[in-house]
């Protein structure tokens, strides 16, 4: 394999490492600077690449390289001594971004392990089944009769392009998936066997640090709730969270050849031979020893005993030692250089810390963007059933007045059919009220009267008293409202 300098070890420099503050007094921009500008050339060329190749965010694209990395750094492990386990360099990542940003573009950037026999197994799994068995691979039967299913040695690196297509898989309520991937991210044994899957030649169980796994999903800022909302389940505190804006990005022909140009002479190659294609780069991990400075196991202790007086401060964190550990191994390997012994010192916690807070800082605008979709669509649908509540109450007066109306025409027509003279003792009188409402329908007898005084108002029906005293009535002489009865 042809070696670059950037595989050298380095010596790398940080502003603000010295200053004492707490890094969420960092302004973004100098929290961008401990991340890629610390001196590491790794970490530099994969900054010049986003920006020359337009690949999205420079620490979105480092965000691949540490998946490669903790593959090629397939069977490592980091003891700390806290926990009594030690921390596979496993990795869940999300990458967030508005939809035709490009988080394929991002992922597509060429990336190879240092180890020539070393890469990744790429799935989407529909399922934590799925998931399990891509840890495993059929081959002939040593016997030589038939196949059986055996593990493999190769890490597994787990991609959904979209968080919907994600979500689709694991909000079913027999889904295993969501559970199996925080199993997976933990390296404890995963999985679990069934005699179906065993006849149907499936892997069904992983044993403890014995595999490598990498996660990445895609998601929109405000379509990322179906990870938030889950907040005490434990997948969104495993989650790395990396934007893909670049609000640095060039945004001119000639300034993006410049970095196109930088990357070509910082690999030592003929100008203008990478215009039209990324370069590969080799990516390394700590694959030739790996200790913990003692100041950062102190460090560690310290934090762990916080977390057990459950003095954390914030829930979503519960992990983020869990998540340094890791980080800040991935970049002593960088700083120690290919196949060289690497050490996570307090720079390396440092730089590792800063990454974490850029994650914080992106997840947090991602639970901002949730809560506004949600109060947006909570807006609009108070909007649509107030509409909803209005246009039921608009038919319903209009339905009311309609019966309204075909009662008072009922009136008349029982009045001008002689309709009451039938069970009328009287009828040479007129008509009595009873009569009237004996001829309406059931719902409307007792409003009887009151449609007669409607209609004696508007000069409809001429009122008259009997011997005995009773009110009668009779239509009146040019009834205007006669003619409107269409039929009751």
């Amino acid at each position: 394999m042809q070696t670059h300098s950037y595989m050298k070890p380095s010596t790398p420099k940080f502003q603000s490492i010295n200053e004492g503050l707490p890094l969420n007094k960092l302004a973004d921009d100098e929290l961008y600077s401990e991340v890629m500008e610390c001196g590491v050339p790794l970490i530099s060329i994969i900054e010049l690449v986003a920006r020359g190749y337009q690949k999205g965010n420079p620490v979105a694209l480092l965000s691949k390289a540490l998946g490669v990395g903790c593959c090629d750094a397939s069977k490592v492990s980091v003891g700390t001594g806290v926990s009594g386990r030690a921390i596979p360099l496993n990795l869940m990542v999300c990458l967030v971004g508005a939809s035709g940003l490009g988080k394929g573009v991002t992922l597509d950037a060429p990336m190879v392990t240092a180890n020539p026999l070393g890469g990744y197994r790429a799935h989407t799994p529909a399922s934590g089944e799925a998931l399990i068995n891509a840890f495993f691979e059929t081959v002939p039967a040593a016997d030589g009769k038939g196949s059986e299913t055996v593990r493999h040695d190769e890490p597994v690196w787990a991609n959904w392009g979209e968080i919907d297509q994600l979500a689709a898989k694991s909000a079913n309520a027999n889904s295993t998936l969501d559970a199996t991937m925080r199993s997976l991210f933990t390296g404890e044994n995963a999985g679990d066997e069934s005699i179906t899957r065993l006849k149907s030649g499936f892997g069904c169980k992983v044993e403890a640090g014995t595999y490598r796994f990498v996660m990445f999903v895609g998601a929109q800022p405000d379509h990322a709730g179906v990870l938030l909302e889950d907040a005490t389940g434990g997948t969104l505190q495993r989650l790395l969270w990396f934007p893909l804006p670049d609000v640095d990005a060039p945004d001119t022909s000639p300034a993006i050849r410049g970095y196109k140009r930088k990357v070509e002479k910082a690999l030592g190659v003929p100008a203008m031979s990478l215009q039209l294609q990324a370069p590969t780069l080799v990516v390394w991990g700590p694959t030739n020893g790996l200790t913990v400075d003692d100041e950062v196991l102190q460090e560690l202790e310290v934090r762990r005993a916080r977390v057990l007086k459950g003095k954390l401060g914030n829930p979503l964190d519960a992990h983020a030692d869990n998540l340094c550990v890791r980080l800040a191994a991935i970049f002593a390997g960088w700083r120690a250089g290919l196949g060289n012994p690497a050490v996570i010192d307090r720079e390396a916690w440092w730089w590792a810390e800063c990454l974490l807070e850029y994650s914080r800082r992106a997840r947090a605008y991602c639970i901002i963007s949730a809560d506004k979709k949600k109060m947006a669509e909570a807006r609009d649908k108070g909007i649509l059933d107030g509409e909803r509540w209005l246009a039921r109450e608009g038919f319903l007066e209009k339905a009311s007045d309609a019966a309204q109306q075909a009662a008072l025409d009922r009136v008349l027509e029982i009045l001008k059919t002689d309709k009451w003279k039938v069970g009328s003792r009287t009828p040479q009188f007129g008509a009595l009220p009873s009569d009237i409402a004996r001829n309406m329908p059931a719902k409307q007898r007792k409003q009887t009267q009151s449609f007669i005084d409607v209609h004696v108002a508007a000069g409809d029906i001429t009122a008259t008293t009997d011997p005995a005293g009773k009110t009668r009535y009779w239509v009146a002489d040019g009834a205007t409202g006669i003619d409107a009865y269409t039929g009751s």
